[in-house]
């Protein structure tokens, strides 16, 4: 039984089989509708719980279907709807869930949810997401780079704008799949855990920053926790990251342009940009769907 919490946990030969295993999964789906389940059920008998205290719409429907076409069967409820929102502990929660369940994906405001979930849980922990981090969804992202150019080993990856928790698993993933990664946004939006790390390279200029990028990664600025007065003190301070067209062309001819969704268009991309790469966006949302399906078979081995 294995956990999915953080890429740095994980050997980076795990993962490279993670995502390997996720190509012959992707592979034999070809040309298959999506309510047809796989040939081989890796969850046949399985119960999966998504517990979900933040909304979500890729992370929902992906885990869904995947654990669907996996033969598997899902229960999604939002911590209102459990005892957990009137202040139950989450060890008492992740005792109780684990004499009903073979599985629960956890997409949470506070990392530490997680890590309570894992301590006191007979039954395999993914990170849907937490305000740490957001390993399902990089490890899709360098799937799909690695579909469309190759190794991303050696390359260098630029994240351009507000340092979130996604950009945290980018800097594990860094670290463990050998890739260059360089950070471009205001310093005064940097983590403190950001700011400590020393397994990235730091540029106040994206000017600088995407010379000879060959993937540029962007994300909203704003989370679901920031008032509408914190959200417009950071449209005024992220305006020099948006991404352009200018800002693109100083990269590699080549370079590919990631977004996880959802997009703010104008604010962290300009609305042509988005339009340009909208394509390889859709491809990072499919990915989901076979990475985390690639995941989850993992946690079981």
């Amino acid at each position: 039984m294995n956990n999915f919490i953080d890429i740095e946990d994980i050997d980076s030969n795990q993962l490279k089989k993670i995502m390997a295993f996720s190509a012959g999964l992707k592979a034999e789906r070809k040309n298959i509708s999506k309510g047809t389940k796989d040939f081989k059920k890796y969850l046949t008998n399985k119960v999966v719980a998504l517990l979900f205290k933040k909304p979500s719409t890729r992370t929902r429907f992906s885990f869904e279907v995947g654990i669907f076409q996996m033969g598997g069967q899902t229960l999604t409820v939002s911590s209102n709807e459990m005892q957990i929102s009137n202040f139950e502990s989450m060890s008492d929660t992740a005792r109780v869930l684990s004499q009903y369940l073979d599985m629960v994906v956890l997409r949470t405001d506070n990392h530490s949810d997680l890590i309570d979930l894992t301590n006191y849980s007979s039954i395999p922990i993914i990170n849907g997401l937490s305000d740490k981090s957001h390993p399902c969804q990089v490890l899709s992202d360098i799937f799909t780079f690695e579909e469309i150019v190759g190794s991303i080993e050696g390359k260098k990856v630029v994240w351009l704008g507000d340092s979130n928790n996604v950009c945290n698993s980018y800097i594990q993933a860094s670290n463990k799949l050998n890739f260059e990664l360089v950070i471009s946004g205001p310093r005064e939006f940097l983590s403190s855990e950001i700011k400590s790390s020393p397994k990235f390279q730091y540029e106040m200029h994206p000017e600088q920053a995407l010379q000879n990028a060959d993937l540029i990664v962007t994300d909203t600025w704003y989370s679901m926790h920031h008032t509408k007065e914190e959200r417009k003190l950071r449209q005024e301070i992220m305006q020099k990251y948006t991404l352009t067209n200018d800002l693109v062309n100083i990269s590699k001819k080549n370079c590919l342009v990631f977004h996880c969704m959802p997009i703010y268009r104008n604010n962290e991309i300009m609305s042509d940009v988005a339009d340009k790469f909208f394509e390889i966006f859709l491809k990072q949302a499919e990915n989901r769907l076979h990475v985390q399906k690639g995941i989850m078979k993992w946690c079981f081995s």
